[in-house]
């Protein structure tokens, strides 16, 4: 068991001799508390006390003083008495405490803890209001182990969930199941934990809170599928070179957003289930051509129909190793002109010209940006603004019309050499 760091911190307020030293004692509580899972202010009546808690004890009425204490390795709190003054270093008066009882406060929740310390402070005091503040939670470690990323120990607080442990230990891997996480706690039966049950409804009873020395364990996957092509996924899609021949496709821009992901299979779910589980589909899914790899045979699904009504015939159960391929819309974008690369190149949302004229290579020196454009169906779009790209627009980059230095050169410099061609057969034939 660890005694939480709250408590030397919190002590050093009662020695506090300027509200600089109390300002930095607070951010470090502060800093503590960001690092815990608390989703909530703490209840009441749920909070069960533990070696490790600190407390502020409160006392008003006939007399007022007030004192930080933590719960002790035994699970009590003192019962502190002020007596006297003393100075400190800078001269403040700083009271004096002696301790005249010791309360046990182990698994009792907040309310009861007070009535507790109330009871036995009237013993000392008449007319007094005795409160308790929970000001600084008890730390822990927990075990998490199997399918997670960095497995071993992890410090836990008791408003920490399973869930936040597991994150603690680097989040559970790609093989890791999700639906049967396991709490083996002290004798008792392992308990079952669903965290994909949680994120998809929200019932935090799936995900209860861990306690000290829990062992928090993260079996394999029983069943999966694999999903690729255009969803989103659980982590970020990537761009995989197009498959359309080079010839077709110019690889600068040649790319696609692709994803990749194995996924849980439970009981009963269909091809809308599993892509919720990856995230759902993206603006450029092929509706139409989506199908299921199983065992060697392709099984065609319409996703439009799949994902507007659950009953389609298309959403069918998924079984142990399928493979959803979510296809892309084959969309292409042209770039024309006086461009190092001109082509075709795969339409990708939110882009504007100028991004496709990167993927063609830029503009040569030639090029008269001035009149660009954009060829949208019968509508010239100029690139001063440079307009976000559809499918099938076409961005076209003229040449100058003249450059008179370099022109001129050009021109003189082919007169020159009709010249001199001339005069020398000219004198030619006069010899």
């Amino acid at each position: 068991m660890k005694i939480s760091r709250f408590t030397l911190i919190l002590f050093t307020l009662l020695a506090a001799s300027h509200i600089g030293t109390a300002q930095q004692a607070m951010q470090h509580i502060r800093e503590e508390l960001m690092t815990s899972g608390l989703e909530e202010p703490v209840v009441s009546e749920e909070y069960i006390l533990m070696p490790g808690d600190s407390l502020l004890i409160t006392i008003t009425g006939a007399t007022n003083y007030s004192y930080i204490t933590g719960v002790t390795y035994e699970g009590k709190v003192t019962i502190n008495i002020p007596v006297t003054s003393m100075p400190s270093a800078q001269g403040v008066y700083l009271p004096h405490y002696d301790v005249v009882e010791a309360v046990k406060v182990h698994d009792l929740n907040l309310i009861q803890a007070k009535d507790s310390l109330r009871r036995v402070f009237r013993k000392y005091f008449r007319n007094i209001g005795v409160d308790i503040t929970l000001i600084g939670m008890r730390s822990f470690t927990v075990f998490v182990i199997g399918e997670v990323m960095y497995p071993g120990k992890v410090t836990a607080w008791p408003v920490d969930r399973v869930s936040v442990a597991i994150e603690r230990a680097g989040g559970i891997t790609t093989a890791g199941s999700r639906s049967r996480v396991e709490i083996r706690r002290d004798d008792e039966p392992p308990a079952l934990v669903d965290i994909e049950a949680f994120e998809k409804t929200g019932n935090r009873e799936l995900n209860p809170f861990v306690q000290d020395g829990d062992i928090i364990y993260i079996p394999g996957m029983q069943r999966s599928v694999v999903v690729r092509g255009a969803v989103f996924g659980k982590r970020q899609f990537k761009l995989t070179p197009s498959t359309k021949p080079a010839e077709d496709l110019k690889q600068t821009g040649g790319k696609e957003r692709y994803s990749e992901g194995i996924y849980e299979l439970s009981d009963g779910e269909t091809v809308a289930d599993i892509i919720a589980k990856a995230g759902g589909i993206t603006p450029w899914t092929d509706m139409a051509n989506a199908y299921i790899e199983r065992r060697g045979t392709k099984i065609y699904i319409n996703l439009a129909e799949t994902l507007a009504d659950e009953d389609s015939k298309f959403n069918i159960l998924m079984a142990d190793g399928d493979v959803l391929y979510i296809p892309s819309i084959a969309l292409s974008v042209y770039v024309e002109g006086h461009v190092r690369e001109p082509g075709a190149f795969i339409f990708q949302p939110h882009l504007r010209a100028s991004d496709y004229i990167g993927f063609a290579g830029g503009a040569v020196t030639e090029a008269d940006m001035g009149r660009a454009h954009v060829v949208r169906d019968d509508q010239d779009l100029p690139l001063r603004d440079d307009p976000i790209i559809e499918p099938g627009d076409k961005i076209v980059v003229p040449r100058v019309l003249f450059k008179f230095w370099q022109d001129y050169l050009q021109i003189t410099a082919v007169f020159a050499t009709l010249l001199i061609s001339f005069l020398t057969l000219t004198a030619a034939s006069s010899n």
